[in-house]
């Protein structure tokens, strides 16, 4: 072993990491040493066929009825290791309230309870957290009564920061900045390692459903599942089509070489060369994004595992740390449509897709553009609709509303935006009347100093521009 071999060995056994685990990150490794760039091949970027690769969700839903037997072969898996940093927390994001005073994690859970009710199943529903979300989101699940025979939870792994120039593990004053997330990709190394694939696979569960777990409208749909099953498919990933509101997003594309069609790949913002960024972020060429909604076959899983030929494209992240240039060698789980041949794409719409990842995006999931169903998903509301809305695009002022803590202070009041097309907030503004903004509106402050919405003596906006 080369001596940046045994420095990363070394210290992942300390971490008490398997052997297995270790290896397949210094197979990684040693890509990047060959000049592996995780940057895709422009050249190979194929388009899908919509006939052979793609079906719409309304097709699915027409075409399949509720059953409860297939229900009885479907695991729920939510991602739930992210804090939601960006936004300033530090504990899971999941645990914030959301809707009705609810957690994330509070409604996912009664969306499963939702769904044992109504079908008489037990469907199981497993977190993959992280050692910083765990403890916490393990006592919110309890607090809404969930109980099954299966772990609720499983942590995923993680990997050494590493030296741009030698590839060796950086050593921060704080240990924890040693270390970063593998990417949600590790979910299958995870899952297998930690034998809860057999455990499911053993108990007749064949099929699993993976999402984010800031996504609520990521709900089971049976006739999903039994589409899912009937097609005997090895993998489905939902897409959705692109609006303005959306810039990043992984594609799904057919790898083609010399004319020749290779496989299926996921195409990552990370892995697009800069000169075709504009092509990538476009509404042209990639006409939906990746929701990170998928639908896995277990058996194939484990199958493909088992030959030994299962792999996920490397993802090489750049970053800075303590003055120093590192790399996050990452996977995204949706790269696992490498793996299979019988893949399809599903084309949903909007509603199935209501992440947060921003403080606009919170603004706009708890307001009244978006409500709770009896079935506790998260969908766009019936009026906005009928007004043929589509996603509101916000915009924020970073200086003040970035961080959830700021946000909260600067939105005692939530208004309402069921009619609202673009909000841009520019500067301080206290939003301590209940106002309602529609169509296109800009707020704009110059005075250095904050202004209160109620100092405006009026409780609707609608395409204007104040500027103070």
């Amino acid at each position: 072993m080369k001596d940046y071999e045994i420095k990363i060995s070394e210290k992942m056994k300390k971490d008490n990491l398997s052997e297995d685990f270790i290896a397949d990150f210094l197979l990684k490794v040693n890509q990047v040493r060959e000049g592996e760039t995780g940057i895709a091949v422009w050249e190979e970027v194929g388009d899908l066929d919509p006939k052979k690769d793609e079906v719409s969700w309304e097709e699915v839903r027409s075409s399949n009825t509720d059953s409860k037997e297939d229900l009885g072969k479907l695991v729920v898996v939510k991602l739930n290791g992210g804090l939601g940093t960006s936004m300033g927390l530090s504990k899971a994001k999941s645990l914030i309230p959301i809707k009705e005073g609810r957690s994330f994690l509070n409604i996912i859970a009664n969306q499963v309870l939702y769904l044992r009710k109504k079908y008489s199943v037990d469907i199981p529903l497993l977190l993959m957290d992280s050692f910083n979300t765990q403890k916490d989101s393990q006592e919110e699940l309890k607090s809404t009564g969930l109980t099954q025979k299966i772990p609720t939870s499983f942590l995923q792994h993680r990997v050494p920061r590493l030296l741009k120039d030698s590839l060796e593990p950086i050593s921060c004053k704080d240990p924890k900045d040693d270390w970063c997330p593998p990417g949600h990709g590790d979910i299958y190394f995870t899952l297998i390692e930690t034998g809860i694939l057999d455990q499911l696979l053993d108990a007749g569960f064949e099929v699993a459903f993976l999402s984010n777990g800031d996504n609520l409208g990521a709900t089971v749909d049976p006739a999903m599942v039994s589409y899912f099953l009937k097609e005997k498919l090895d993998f489905a990933m939902e897409m959705t089509p692109k609006t303005l509101a959306d810039k990043k997003g992984g594609d799904i594309y057919r790898k083609i070489r010399e004319g020749k069609f290779l496989h299926f790949e996921l195409l990552e913002t990370a892995q697009v060369p800069d000169e075709n960024m504009h092509e990538f972020t476009g509404m042209g060429k990639f006409r939906t994004f990746s929701t990170n909604n998928l639908w896995i076959n277990l058996k194939s899983l484990k199958k493909r595992w088992n030959e030994g030929k299962f792999q996920l494209s490397l993802i090489v992240n750049p970053k800075s740390v303590e003055g120093k240039e590192v790399l996050q060698l990452e996977t995204a789980m949706g790269s696992a449509v490498g793996n299979f041949s019988n893949f399809r794409g599903v084309i949903i719409p909007r509603d199935r897709f209501a992440p947060v990842k921003k403080t606009e995006d919170y603004l706009v999931r708890r307001s009244d553009a978006y409500e709770l169903n009896e079935d506790f998903s998260l969908t766009m509301s019936k009026t906005r609709k009928k007004l043929g809305l589509g996603e509101p695009v916000i915009s924020l002022d970073d200086d003040f509303y970035k961080k959830i803590g700021d946000f909260e202070k600067r939105f005692p009041l939530t208004p309402s935006l069921f009619a609202c097309e673009s909000l841009e907030v520019k500067g301080e503004w206290i939003f301590d009347l209940e106002v309602s903004f529609k169509g296109k509106v800009v707020l704009e402050n110059h005075s250095g100093s904050p202004i209160k919405i109620s100092s405006l003596d009026k409780i609707v906006f609608e395409n204007e521009t104040i500027s103070k």
